[in-house]
């Protein structure tokens, strides 16, 4: 966990992008440019030129899929955002896709959220499912999380990953699209966050008495659909020959002047000012932890750095932004989710301030394995 103590002139600052040498394990070259940068000019290399192949391989899975003649074509995870609102419209518009939306409630969705989701699904003729667990287990373990890891946000991303293995298994869906980019949005280091992945909960939650209640929590993929997304992989991600599960970003291009423009216009999309996520309530709350632990690498900088890298901000841009960044967690949120987790401030800042202790709990999945053995040069957040 980096100190507090550390000063600010003790920092550098990459020459291209705004991260700083507080960033796990960044290093920078003699011209000042942090290795992150370098890498994305290597991984991203040739991109543009690949647009138009892309966008023919994704009609090319589109239509593979079509000819299955499934009740849904597509299953779209949708929380309202710009991102998943792209998504829906791509795939429905473009795509021609007979789409099923879900979302994650997790008893803090946003009206923003609500109301994008309505408009969008009534506007393009989607039909939608509210996947919800019981409120009360959920800030049960939320409250667990934090006590035990010094993080919460995994106990929702596994909330997503099992109503989408729920949901594809439950119609038959071939095919799961999201929307994140690797592009526009920069992978947090292993100490700054988990993403839910299974083996990480199931360490988590061994031998603790809310694991009875709990067990949804471990639902997994079914071992058909785990060959299938394997064999998609092996194919170069071109070929669904049984299941699919990709992110769009891998086929389009991820502008968000474009993206904004389309969903602002077609779906008449609306969202809070300067705020990134606005589909939960709560989201504020991982900023605040983030920040508390990482003082000098708060999530906006993150955020601005990899928009840096992808053409889409420049570096002068974000460094007016960063002189007046919004508070980390309005006052009021975190009262709200400290009352429903039932933890004093004090418990809270104390759980926080012992570090990442996710890291004791992360291994890597069989299929991760599988995948970094067949693939060893593949860019690691991309698994």
């Amino acid at each position: 966990m980096l100190q507090k103590t550390l000063l600010n002139n003790d920092l550098q600052m990459c020459s291209r992008c705004v991260l700083n040498n507080s960033f796990p394990r960044l290093t920078f070259d003699k011209q000042g440019v942090c290795s992150i940068c370098r890498e994305y000019d290597i991984w991203t290399s040739g991109w543009k030129d690949k647009l138009f192949e892309q966008r023919k391989i994704l009609d090319k899975i589109c239509k593979k899929i079509k000819n299955k003649n499934k009740e849904f074509d597509a299953l779209i995870p949708y929380s309202g955002g710009k991102d998943s609102s792209f998504v829906m419209y791509v795939a429905k518009k473009e795509l021609d896709l007979n789409c099923l939306a879900f979302t994650l409630d997790n008893g803090y969705l946003s009206e923003f959220a609500r109301n994008n989701i309505n408009k969008t699904c009534r506007k393009l003729g989607v039909e939608h499912i509210y996947y919800r667990f019981n409120p009360e287990l959920m800030n049960r373990l939320y409250a667990f999380f934090i006590r035990k890891t010094g993080y919460h946000c995994s106990v929702c991303m596994r909330a997503i990953q099992v109503g989408i293995y729920n949901i594809a298994e439950m119609y038959d869906i071939p095919l799961v699209i999201q929307g994140t980019s690797l592009k526009t949005e920069l992978p947090l280091s292993r100490e700054m966050a988990e993403h839910g992945r299974l083996p990480h909960v199931r360490a988590v939650l061994k031998n603790e008495r809310i694991l009875d209640e709990s067990k949804r929590f471990l639902s997994d993929l079914s071992l058909r659909r785990k060959i299938g997304h394997i064999l998609f992989r092996i194919s170069g991600r071109k070929n669904p020959i049984t299941y699919a599960w990709f992110n769009l970003a891998e086929y389009v291009d991820w502008n968000y002047d474009h993206i904004l423009k389309i969903i602002k216009n077609e779906l008449n999309w609306t969202g809070p000012q300067q705020t990134e996520h606005i589909d939960c309530i709560i989201s504020p709350v991982q900023k605040y932890i983030h920040n508390r632990r990482f003082p000098y690498l708060d999530l906006d900088r993150l955020r601005y750095a990899r928009l840096i890298m992808a053409g889409q901000m420049t570096r002068k841009e974000a460094l007016k932004k960063l002189e007046n960044l919004p508070e980390d967690c309005p006052p009021y949120i975190l009262s709200l989710f400290l009352k429903n987790i039932k933890m004093s401030k004090t418990e809270f800042d104390t759980f926080i301030d012992m570090g990442p202790r996710h890291l004791q709990y992360n291994s890597p999945t069989l299929i991760e394995k599988i995948i970094r053995i067949i693939f060893p040069g593949r860019h690691a957040a991309s698994y």
